[in-house]
């Protein structure tokens, strides 16, 4: 799995070569809402390469794959793609022989699980799962902030904290509300178009939420560090992922 998550990155890269990297500049930025800008200016981007591409390295991750289930500790990596829009990543369960890699690209979306790098344990590639894949990536957004000057994507400001996305890619339209502080630091993020798996080949849309906790001070960037991810189900909420971010490498080119 790791290989298979090696080669998408590599592949994405290549196309990322073609773009010219800018600089984020008061000019750049000016057609923003001003939550997004004030984003920008707080955590230290302005004056810096616009990101094109970033690896985001965890330092610990954990997974539960049920409301009942014990949480399980994660090695995770992934890659995210601005120009073209995409995200890989890789995450292995520390404590059995597990490995999944989770792919959105082109408005394609996969889940493979294996068993020793060799059994099928899980595999999904339904309509369903590109959305939740893009979903995934849109919720990244203030991660890698070069997503932010795209095309396809249409922003609406709510209030002076709220400001609501709307993302389309390869005929599949995602919204979102991504919400900040009042020192200017994105808080969270929440969407019902993202879909749970209820059963085999059966999904239904459920409120989804990332919150970030903290963040921590890289070179002279604010980065999220702290981060959390939940589905609210009718019966409650169920926060299903966590972890610290280590670091973000941004325009990675090899």
């Amino acid at each position: 799995m790791k290989r298979v998550f090696l080669k998408d990155k590599s592949r994405l890269i290549e196309r990322n070569k073609a773009y010219k990297i800018e600089i984020f500049s008061e000019e750049i930025i000016e057609h923003l809402h001003e939550p997004l800008r004030n984003y920008l200016r707080v955590c230290g981007f302005i004056n810096t390469p616009i990101p094109v591409n970033a690896d985001v390295y965890w330092t610990e991750s954990w997974l539960k794959m049920s409301p009942t289930k014990d949480w399980g500790k994660l090695h995770t990596t992934q890659f995210n793609s601005v120009k073209p829009i995409g995200r890989v990543a890789y995450m292995k369960i520390l404590s059995m022989p597990v490995a999944a890699r989770d792919l959105y690209r082109d408005g394609y979306g996969e889940m493979n699980v294996k068993l020793l790098n060799l059994i099928k344990v899980a595999f999904d590639n339904s309509k369903e799962i590109a959305q939740s894949a893009l979903i995934t990536t849109f919720c990244e957004f203030m991660l890698i902030p070069g997503y932010l000057f795209l095309d396809n994507v249409k922003w609406e400001q709510i209030d002076d904290y709220t400001v609501r996305g709307t993302l389309v890619d390869n005929e599949i339209e995602v919204s979102g509300m991504f919400y900040f502080d009042k020192d200017g630091l994105f808080t969270h993020f929440e969407t019902f178009d993202r879909y749970f798996t209820v059963g085999k080949n059966s999904y239904k849309k459920v409120k989804f939420s990332v919150i970030v906790d903290s963040y921590k001070t890289q070179d002279n960037l604010k980065i999220a560090e702290k981060v959390k991810v939940m589905w609210h189900l009718p019966e409650g909420d169920f926060e299903y992922y966590k972890g610290m971010i280590d670091r973000i490498e941004f325009n990675v080119f090899e």
